[in-house]
């Protein structure tokens, strides 16, 4: 991998590289800066600020997750009468009863792997680890009744497991029988203010798996909601307060609180392992509906995903029924510090501007694929292809001809390399800067470098 060091200030990256993840498999670029996708922009009830989410690991035994998990679901179906759930599966038969009566209840089921290997890409075998995903997938898709959406990497909570391959090449695939998932949640968040969590860093030492105070669904690679866990979970918190620790639960009540007010989504990751006792949990609900009442709602991920794919797509997800690119982007349209959706595919062009408490729709001009770039130009987004560009001014997409770039192939990426909060325009190894149009510059990228290689794959090449 090579990495350039672009010096600058957070801020100009903040303004000029705005929209940069949109071309690559980056499961980090979000954090309390990056604009937001509050819960009522996705979930469709009034009155709702934020979506909390329970999710346990590790499942193999359904007779010690009954167990572990009874008191947690009735508490539940006293909000409501779901017991919103998930689980994140092992192996099962697929055939066990208990399963289907969880189904009924208002759980789901979804994947952990099938042997919990850690790390899942190790010992040069990427086949191996590949199959370990797929075959839980496959096996889940199997329950007669479930409909399968999220993943979580083992031991992500405490060790450096995921990786930006996984989404590329494992994730953002689809199964031999083509079934694939929407959801992973094996990336954590610490919420402000850090010095409340910073210490369970103090026993998971070089751990970097989280994004800083973002707790809101995020889109990793174009194909894959990413639901952040918040810290701490149960594992964390077992190393540093010892296991079913009342000040464990204190600082996830914090959390929830902060949630609330920041109008996010709370993911839970716990374990049936002596780490927190079932009762604590019960008592996490208990403060949830106490205080905030009618404002949070328990979701699944299953059910997340649909209020997802209705109230914020328009009923466009990111993937087709056969898993592909379905030609939807979540990015800040209009740079009012909440994301906006732009859906090109052949049943919709449209652009979805949220307002304050609706969204608004105006159309989009072109199909949106692998090769769209957006970027920020005079502090404007714009939208360009081969042969034609846009502007999106005064609420709209209003083409521009001064903007269709001079040369354009699978690498041309819009970036601001001079942190003038305006992007250049990158092909191959030329530079193009923007100054009533594309004037190609006196340098370049350096000698050996490329975005891509031959056949338009990631060639490693990083800007930091």
């Amino acid at each position: 991998m090579i990495i350039i060091a672009l010096l600058a200030s957070v801020l100009a990256l903040q303004d000029g590289n705005r929209l940069t993840y949109l071309d690559e498999s980056d499961p980090y670029y979000v954090s309390g800066r990056f604009p937001k996708l509050t819960t009522p922009q996705w979930v469709g009830e009034e009155g709702v600020q934020a979506a909390l989410i329970f999710s346990i690991d590790d499942m193999m035994d359904t007779a010690k997750y009954e167990a572990y998990l009874r008191p947690l679901l009735d508490r539940l179906k006293k909000v409501d009468g779901r017991a919103p759930v998930s689980i994140l599966t092992c192996k099962v038969d697929p055939r066990d009863e208990q399963l289907q009566r969880w189904l009924v209840e208002g759980l789901s089921l979804d994947n952990h792997t099938s042997t919990h290997p850690h790390p899942l890409l190790r010992d040069g075998d990427f086949a191996k680890a590949r199959g370990n995903v797929d075959r839980c997938t496959d096996m889940l898709f199997d329950i007669p009744n479930n409909r399968p959406v999220a993943f979580r990497m083992p031991w992500c909570d405490v060790l450096n497991t995921q990786s930006p391959r996984f989404f590329a090449e494992i994730f953002n695939k689809t199964t031999a029988s083509g079934r694939f998932l929407t959801i992973d949640s094996s990336v954590f968040t610490f919420l402000a203010p850090r010095d409340r969590y910073q210490k369970y860093l103090a026993h998971a030492p070089n751990y970097v798996n989280w994004v800083d105070d973002y707790p809101y669904p995020y889109v990793i690679g174009r194909l894959c909601w990413e639901f952040p866990g918040v810290v701490p979970d149960d594992s964390l918190g077992q190393r540093l307060n010892k296991p079913n620790s009342p000040a464990t639960v204190e600082d996830l009540k914090a959390t929830i609180d902060t949630v609330v007010e920041k109008q996010g989504t709370w993911t839970f990751v716990f374990h049936p392992h002596n780490w927190i006792k079932n009762s604590q949990l019960v008592e996490l609900v208990d403060h949830a509906v106490e205080k905030h009442g009618r404002k949070v709602l328990f979701l699944n991920f299953r059910e997340a995903q649909e209020r997802l794919d209705k109230n914020l797509l328009g009923g466009h997800p990111l993937r087709r029924a056969d898993g592909g690119d379905n030609g939807v982007r979540i990015l800040d349209v209009d740079g009012d510090g909440h994301v906006d959706v732009v859906i090109g595919n052949d049943k919709a062009k449209t652009t979805r501007i949220w307002k304050g408490s609706r969204w608004e729709e105006t159309s989009f001009p072109v199909a949106v694929d692998e090769h769209l770039r957006f970027g920020i130009v005079g502090k404007q987004t714009v939208a360009l292809t081969a042969k034609r560009a846009w502007r999106f001014e005064g609420g709209a997409w209003k083409e521009d001809a001064s903007l269709v770039p001079p040369a354009f192939d699978r690498s041309a990426r819009l970036r601001d390399a001079t942190n003038d909060g305006t992007c250049e325009l990158l092909v191959g190894s030329d530079v193009y800067a923007w100054s009533g149009g594309w004037k190609k510059q006196s340098w370049g990228l350096p000698k050996g470098t490329a975005v891509v290689d031959e056949e338009g794959r990631d060639a490693g090449l990083r800007f930091v």
